[in-house]
C-alpha cells in the first residue's frame, strides 16, 4: 500500500505545546514546514545536468530523522528521469546529497536494457554515481554479471571487479552455469553499449578452456557492433580440415563489411568477403572469395557475386544479380553455391492489376561437365508488355501482349553457334456467359504475330514472319452436391475446342525444347511457353475436376484430362507426353489437410497405363517438426538432351527432440540407378545460452560407391552476447 508523502516525526518535538489555539498553531506550522522540507528535498531540487526534471518518492513511510535526514520506508519507489529505484529502505543525507538504499533492491532504466539486483547501495541523488554492494547487473534481460560490489560513475560506467558473466540459467541444484566469463574488472559503457572484461578466463562447466588479457564484446542490446562473429569448423575429403572466423565492421549504421578468413590444414589459404549496404529505396550485396590452394595446382582462384533491390519511380522495381568464378569447379569445392547454372540478370519490372512490363537482361554459364557454354544462348534479352482491359461493344475481356526476345551464342560455329532475335505481339479477347441448366460457355479468338532474324544458320538466311490465329468454344457444367457429414462436392466436366491453320512457318525452336502438362496449362491455346513455338491445328482439351470440401477443415482436388487432335501436327518430339494426335492422360491429385499434411501427385501416362513423368509431394508440418519428400520420374527423351530415364527420390525432415534437441535428415536417392546421390544429417542443440550445430553431408560420384565430396561441419554460437539472443529460461533446471 502506497500513501502521499506525510513528513512524521521521529520522536517528540521540543516546544511543542499538547494543548490550545497557541500549540495547535504551532504544531502546523511545524508540520508545513516538515512537509516542505521533505517535498524541497526529494521531489523539488533539479538534477545536475538534467535541466529541471524532479525526482520523486512512493513509501508506506516517510518522515525526517535529526539532522534533517529523510527516511522513507515499506515499498519504496524513486523515480529521476529515466531511472527507478525499488527497496525496502533509503535514506537521504542533504549534507552529502547521497541516498543509502537498503535491500533487496533493484535499479532499472525505463527501457529496462539495465537492471541491478544489489543488497546495498550508496548512489548520488540522481541515482547515476555510486557504490553497490552484493549486486547482479543483468543487461538485456539476457547478460548477467554477477560481482561483489559495483560502481557506477559519470552516469554511463557500471564497473565490476571479481566478476562473473554469463547469460545461462543457474540451477538451484548446481551454481555452476554451463558457460561463463570470469574476469578481474569488468566494465560496462552503457553510451557505446560495450562490455570490458580485463584479465579474463573462460570456462565451460566450471574448467578454464581460455585466458585472454582484454575482451571486448556487444552487450545484448546492441545488434550491430565491430568485432568477431561465430566460428565454425569444417572437414572434407577435398579441402581437409577446416576454420572459419568471421570479422564483422560495422562501417555505419547502413552498410557493413565481413571479412572471413578460411584455413584448411596444408590445401588452402582463403579469404571471404561481404559488402552490405542498405538505402532508402533499396539495398545490395557483394560476395566474393580469394584462394590459393593445391586442388588444381596452386593458382590463384575466386569468385564474385554481387545481388540488389531498389524501388523506382512509378511503382517499378529493379532487381540484379550476377556471380562468375575463375574456373567451373572452384564454386562446388568450395560449396558456395550447390546449382549446376550460373545465372546473372538485371530486370526492371512493374506489376499492376491488370498492366504488367519487364525488361530484362541475362547471362548464363553451366557448370555442367558435359556442357559446352559456347554452344548455348548465354546471353539473352527480353522485352515484354501486357495488358488486360474490358473490350467495349462486344463485352468480354481483352488482351494485348507486346514482347522482344533476342540471344546470342559465343560460338562462331554455323548453325550450333545460331543467334536469335524475334518480336512478337498477342491480341486475345474472351467471354463467359452462363447457359440455362448452369452451363458455363466461352468463346474467344486470338491472334499471334511473330518476326523474326536468325544469324549463323543457313536454314533461315532471311527473316521469317509467322501469323497464328485461333479460335476457342469452351463448355463447363459446375455441379455442386452436399453430402454426409455436411461436406460439399463440386463436380466440373470440361470440353475445349481450338482451332487454328496447320500451316505457319517455322523458326528454330531454342526458347521451347521442354514444353510442360500440367492441371495450370491444360485448357490452354498453347503450350510452348517460349513463343518460338505455337501450337496448330484443330484440336480438344477435356477434363473434369472433382473438389471436395469437408467441414473437418480439409479439402481434396482430383484433375483429370487429355488433349485430342485432328492429325498430329509433328511440333512435339516423340517421347514428349504432349506428341501424337491424343497426348498422355493427366492425372493430377491434391490434398491439403488441416493438421498441416498436404500432398500433391501429378502423373502423365499413356493409353498403355506406363507412365511417362511422375511428381509426388508430400509435406507434413507439426508442432515439433517438418517433413517434406518428392518422388520424381521422367522418362528419357533425347531431344530434351536426356537420354536416360531419371528418378529420384528426396527426403528432408527436422524433428525436434525436446525442448533443447534438433535433429535434421536430407537424402537424394537416384532410383534409376539404385545408388545414393546424397546424404546429409544434422543435430543442433539449443537453450538459453548456447546454440550448438554439427552437420555431416556425402555427396557421392557417378561411380554410386566412391563419394566425391565428404563434409562435416561444426559452429557453437554464445547466446545474448554479440547480438545474439538469448532463448527461453526455465527449461534447463529440474522442476
Amino acid at each position: 500500500m502506497t500513501r502521499p508523502l506525510r513528513p512524521m516525526p521521529s520522536g517528540p518535538v521540543r516546544g511543542a505545546v499538547a494543548s490550545g489555539a497557541s500549540g495547535r498553531w504551532r504544531r502546523c506550522v511545524l508540520s508545513f514546514l516538515v512537509l516542505w522540507l521533505a517535498a524541497w528535498l526529494v521531489l523539488a531540487a533539479p538534477v545536475r545536468g538534467q535541466g529541471a526534471d524532479a525526482a520523486a518518492l512512493v513509501a508506506d513511510r516517510v518522515f525526517v530523522a535529526a539532522p534533517g535526514r529523510l527516511i522513507a520506508e515499506g515499498n519504496v519507489e524513486v523515480f529521476f528521469g529515466d531511472l527507478r529505484l525499488r527497496a525496502a529502505r533509503i535514506e537521504y543525507d542533504p549534507e552529502g546529497d547521497r541516498i543509502a538504499a537498503t535491500g533487496p533492491l533493484t535499479l532499472r532504466d525505463r527501457a529496462g536494457d539495465v537492471l541491478v539486483l544489489a543488497d546495498m547501495a550508496e548512489l548520488d541523488r540522481d541515482l547515476r554515481n555510486g557504490l553497490i554492494r552484493s549486486a547482479r547487473v543483468v543487461l538485456g534481460e539476457q547478460m548477467q554479471i554477477a560481482s561483489g560490489e559495483v560502481v557506477r560513475s559519470s552516469g554511463r560506467y557500471t564497473e565490476m571487479r571479481r566478476a562473473i558473466a554469463s547469460s545461462c540459467e543457474i540451477c538451484t541444484e548446481s551454481q555452476t552455469p554451463l558457460w561463463e566469463i570470469r574476469a578481474r574488472r569488468v566494465v560496462h559503457d552503457e553510451e557505446e553499449r560495450q562490455i570490458h572484461f580485463q584479465g579474463a578466463q573462460f570456462r565451460v562447466m566450471g574448467v578454464p578452456l581460455a585466458y585472454l588479457p582484454h575482451l571486448r564484446v556487444p552487450d545484448p542490446t546492441l545488434d550491430r557492433a565491430t568485432g568477431v562473429l561465430r566460428p565454425s569448423f569444417s572437414y572434407d575429403n577435398v579441402l581437409g580440415y577446416g576454420l572459419r572466423l568471421p570479422y564483422f565492421i560495422a562501417i555505419a549504421d547502413d552498410r557493413d563489411l565481413t571479412v572471413t578468413p578460411f584455413l584448411a590444414t596444408d590445401r588452402t589459404r582463403t579469404v571471404e568477403l561481404r559488402y552490405r549496404q542498405a538505402f532508402a529505396s533499396g539495398d545490395v550485396e557483394f560476395r566474393g572469395a580469394v584462394s590459393r590452394d593445391n586442388v588444381q595446382g596452386d593458382g590463384l582462384r575466386y569468385y564474385g557475386a554481387a545481388e540488389g533491390a531498389f524501388a523506382l519511380a512509378g511503382g517499378y522495381r529493379l532487381r540484379f544479380s550476377g556471380i562468375a568464378a575463375s574456373d567451373d569447379t572452384y564454386l562446388t569445392d568450395y560449396d558456395y553455391v550447390t546449382a549446376r547454372r550460373l545465372t546473372s540478370e538485371m530486370m526492371v519490372e512493374r506489376v499492376a492489376r491488370d498492366d504488367w512490363r519487364r525488361v530484362e537482361a541475362l547471362h548464363f554459364h553451366s557448370l555442367r561437365p558435359g556442357d559446352d557454354n559456347a554452344l548455348l544462348p548465354a546471353q539473352v534479352l527480353r522485352a515484354d508488355w501486357e495488358r488486360r482491359f474490358d473490350v467495349p461493344g462486344i463485352g468480354g475481356r481483352g488482351l494485348l501482349a507486346f514482347g522482344v526476345h533476342a540471344h546470342r551464342r559465343p560460338s562462331d560455329a554455323d548453325v550450333l553457334g545460331r543467334d536469335m532475335a524475334r518480336a512478337s505481339a498477342i491480341a486475345d479477347w474472351r467471354r463467359d456467359a452462363v447457359l440455362p441448366g448452369g452451363l458455363v460457355g466461352a468463346i474467344g479468338a486470338r491472334v499471334a504475330v511473330d518476326h523474326a532474324r536468325v544469324a549463323q544458320d543457313t536454314n533461315f538466311p532471311r527473316p521469317v514472319t509467322r501469323v497464328t490465329p485461333a479460335v476457342m468454344a469452351e463448355l463447363r457444367w459446375p455441379l455442386v452436391r452436399d453430402g454426409a457429414g455436411a461436406a460439399r462436392h463440386v463436380i466440373e466436366p470440361v470440353a475445349q475446342v481450338i482451332w487454328s491453320p496447320d500451316d505457319g512457318n517455322d523458326l528454330p525452336n531454342d526458347t521451347s525444347l521442354m514444353p510442360e502438362f500440367d492441371e495450370g496449362n491444360l485448357f490452354s491455346y498453347d503450350r510452348f511457353a517460349g513463343g518460338d513455338r505455337r501450337e496448330r491445328g484443330l484440336r480438344a482439351n477435356i477434363g473434369a475436376s472433382w473438389t471436395r470440401h469437408d467441414p473437418a477443415g480439409w479439402s481434396s482436388t482430383l484433375t483429370v484430362g487429355r488433349i485430342l487432335r485432328q492429325r498430329d501436327p509433328a511440333l512435339f518430339s516423340p517421347g514428349s507426353p504432349l506428341a501424337g494426335v491424343r497426348s498422355d492422360w493427366l492425372t493430377a491429385l491434391r490434398f491439403d489437410g488441416a493438421g498441416g499434411l498436404s500432398l500433391t501427385n501429378r502423373v502423365l501416362f499413356g493409353d498403355d497405363l506406363r507412365p511417362s513423368r511422375n511428381d509426388l509431394q508430400l509435406d507434413y508440418a507439426w508442432r515439433r517438426g517438418t517433413l517434406s519428400t518428392s518422388v520424381m520420374h521422367i522418362r528419357a527423351d533425347a531431344a530434351e538432351d536426356r537420354f536416360d530415364t531419371t528418378s529420384e527420390w528426396r527426403l528432408d525432415a527436422g524433428v525436434a527432440v525436446d525442448e533443447n534437441w534438433t535433429a535434421r535428415v536430407d537424402w537424394r536417392y537416384d532410383l534409376a540407378d539404385n545408388r545414393m546421390a546424397r546424404a546429409g544429417l544434422g543435430v543442433e542443440f539449443r537453450n538459453e545460452c548456447v546454440a550448438l550445430d554439427l552437420s555431416l553431408s556425402r555427396k557421392f560420384g557417378e561411380g554410386g560407391s566412391v563419394a566425391r565430396t565428404t563434409n562435416v561441419g561444426l559452429s557453437v554460437a554464445l547466446l545474448g552476447i554479440g547480438g545474439s539472443p538469448a532463448g527461453a529460461r526455465g527449461s534447463r533446471c529440474a522442476q
